[in-house]
């Protein structure tokens, strides 16, 4: 198993993957042409935080995330406009109820209740179902861990749903994630956000 920063050839492999892993979620509903769009804006900037798992050259895990939030998520939607903009028009064709939530998704800025001031975001992480039970998600996000430290920063953050997401919940924990408070978004969700202090240390 080889880990290594993303690449823009794994977009599309990253995309189908995400969608496998996570069929009943928010992003995968979108569609693997949003989700492609997604991937791509961490390719090649310069805050972005990525490792993909590779099997033969195969992506079969992968985790995301940036030391600069909003910076990013301003990036990210001037250089994938037009990408994003055509697979925001297919999302909301086919799930017209999706469209406010699409909007906001769109306008995200890396916010979130509690989250640390100057610290990294965890945007997202998915792993072939096949291969969950042999740890390749733990240590992918050890891993990933290590990269915003050796950038300077001291803690990173996440946000998860709090109700019907045990298993998620039961993962970051397991990696000394903590709950740092839980929030509710305007469709009613109750989300935590998570926190962790970034390993000391790291190299570049």
């Amino acid at each position: 198993m080889q880990m290594s920063p993303i690449r823009r050839e794994d977009a599309d492999a990253l995309a189908r993957l995400h969608a496998r892993a996570f069929p009943s979620f928010f992003l995968s509903s979108l569609g693997v042409p949003f989700l492609r769009q997604f991937y791509l804006g961490f390719v090649g900037d310069p805050t972005a935080v990525t490792v993909v798992a590779r099997d033969g050259g195969t992506p079969v895990g992968c985790v995301v995330g940036t030391i600069e939030p909003q910076g990013f998520f301003t990036r990210l939607l001037r250089r994938r406009l037009v990408g994003f903009g055509v697979a925001s028009a297919r999302a909301a064709i086919t799930r017209p109820r999706s469209i406010h939530r699409l909007l906001r998704g769109l306008l995200y800025r890396g916010g979130a209740d509690h989250a640390p001031t100057g610290g990294a975001l965890h945007s997202s992480i998915c792993v072939d179902p096949a291969r969950r039970d042999i740890g390749l998600g733990a240590d992918l996000i050890s891993r990933w861990s290590e990269l915003p430290a050796s950038k300077g920063a001291s803690t990173a953050y996440l946000t998860t749903d709090a109700i019907d997401n045990e298993a998620v919940n039961r993962f970051y924990q397991r990696a000394g994630w903590t709950i740092a408070g839980t929030a509710s978004t305007p469709e009613g969700r109750s989300m935590h956000t998570y926190t962790v202090t970034l390993p000391t240390g790291a190299s570049n």
